[in-house]
């Protein structure tokens, strides 16, 4: 009886799923709105639950830092201060009405994301837009939260995966923004001064470099009464970015870094490469490439042969970030330490059959399958909904993503992998390990 109770629920759970799949994200038709101070809304109406979402994606991001944690400290204070609140008042308001205001920096953008049930939206919003549109970055508050990173990033840099990155990330990208933390680094952070992100905030944080996405049980006059109150009369215009992309050395011989940490008794290895920006359109077979290779967890060819098969790596995986600019591919492995180099062998052994062999049609059936199929999971929540919108327009994938990346993904044959692989991997790779 339990079986069969249980073999229902998965036949109801599959059910959804496809529904969903036919008739959720690849049909979420939300408003665009243009603002005359260039401000954009992306407009949602979902009235399953009483909670709205707003988002505001920001063009400031370590790009257009002057010094290292300029855009990740700028973020961070909005809640500590404004015109109108002090820290304590701001964060007393977000308490007794049950929000929530998260604020997330990456290399490419900043957002911040707005959480509130029906009931208190319009006390929210009010305190959403004063944090946006007054903030004051108070002396005080701002050494508390710069003794708060100092000690985060200090905590970090005990961590192996973080040391090897942060050493493959520098090796690749140099002085370039990419090349560090969002959180910047613990040798910099002294040198900020309050007035540092007064400066970025004054030049960046300007309504015609903003994207707002507005989902959840808000109807059209809420949406235009939050519009007229907030935006409409919020004048200010950033600048142009003037960031550039990172330059990459050519290496004629594989480059290799050692960390000896003694307290260690397994080896971090990271193995890495020049990867590519979102805009490229080799994105969709890279995408499908990395699932084969390391992304797709146990079913990856990298935990296939090194994980279960010889069982010499706790764990092994590859990853690659693409951003406005070319980014990286890595390969990160966990081993004992006497493992070491036949774990780098085999990986480069790896590396070197898939830009010489042309991948399997079961191993591309697969990948594809996941890929398309786990699509609706990014976007299975408000919350997700509301913070991915405002990627369509940053990077230019068009409102009808969702239907192009099915396509896309589907079109990938094993001759688009075997070009994107010799395009990225016959280059001398950069080798990090950490260990004893």
């Amino acid at each position: 009886m339990k079986k069969f109770f249980t073999l229902i629920c998965f036949l109801i759970f599959l059910i959804l799923i496809m529904k969903y799949n036919s008739a959720g994200a690849t049909t979420m038709e939300f408003k665009n709105i243009n603002l005359r101070n260039g401000a954009k809304i992306k407009y949602l109406y979902r009235c399953n639950i009483p909670i709205v979402y707003i988002s505001v994606l920001i063009y400031a991001s370590p790009l257009d830092e002057t010094k290292p944690s300029q855009a990740y400290l700028t973020a961070h204070m909005l809640t500590h201060g404004t015109k109108n609140r002090s820290a304590r008042q701001i964060e007393d308001e977000i308490d007794f009405l049950a929000l929530s205001i998260e604020k997330k920096v990456t290399h490419d953008f900043t957002i911040l994301t707005l959480s509130t049930t029906k009931k208190h939206l319009r006390e929210a919003t009010a305190l959403f837009f004063d944090i946006i549109k007054h903030p004051t970055f108070p002396e005080e508050e701002f050494k508390k939260e710069v003794s708060l990173l100092k000690k985060s990033i200090r905590q970090m840099e005990e961590d192996p995966s973080y040391i090897a990155s942060k050493e493959f990330l520098k090796a690749l990208f140099g002085d370039h923004p990419y090349g560090r933390a969002v959180e910047g680094l613990s040798e910099t952070v002294e040198n900020l001064r309050r007035e540092d992100l007064e400066e970025f905030y004054k030049t960046y944080y300007k309504p015609n470099k903003m994207i707002f996405s507005i989902v959840g049980d808000i109807n059209e006059e809420e949406l235009m009464e939050i519009k007229e109150k907030f935006l409409d009369n919020w004048e200010g215009q950033s600048p142009d970015r003037k960031i550039k992309p990172p330059e990459f050395t050519l290496r004629n011989k594989p480059f290799e870094i050692k960390r000896k940490k003694d307290d260690l008794t397994q080896s971090t290895i990271v193995i890495g490469f020049e990867g590519i920006s979102r805009k490229d359109p080799d994105f969709y077979a890279f995408t499908v490439l990395n699932y084969i290779l390391g992304g797709g967890g146990l079913t990856s060819r990298l935990a296939k042969n090194i994980r279960e098969e010889k069982g010499l790596a706790y764990s092994i995986y590859s990853t690659f970030t693409p951003y406005l600019f070319p980014g990286a591919f890595y390969i990160e492995a966990k081993t004992k330490a006497e493992n070491t180099k036949k774990v780098i062998k085999l990986i480069t052994e790896e590396i070197e059959k898939i830009y010489k062999q042309e991948v399997t049609e079961e191993e591309l059936r697969e990948a594809k399958s996941f890929l398309i199929g786990s699509l609706p999971l990014r976007v299975d929540t408000l919350k997700k909904i509301c913070e991915f919108i405002p990627l369509l327009d940053f990077y230019e994938l068009g409102d009808d993503y969702f239907i192009q990346y099915r396509n896309s993904i589907d079109k990938v044959d094993s001759k688009d992998i075997l070009n994107i692989a010799r395009k990225i991997f016959t280059q001398n790779y950069i080798l990090v390990i950490v260990g004893p």
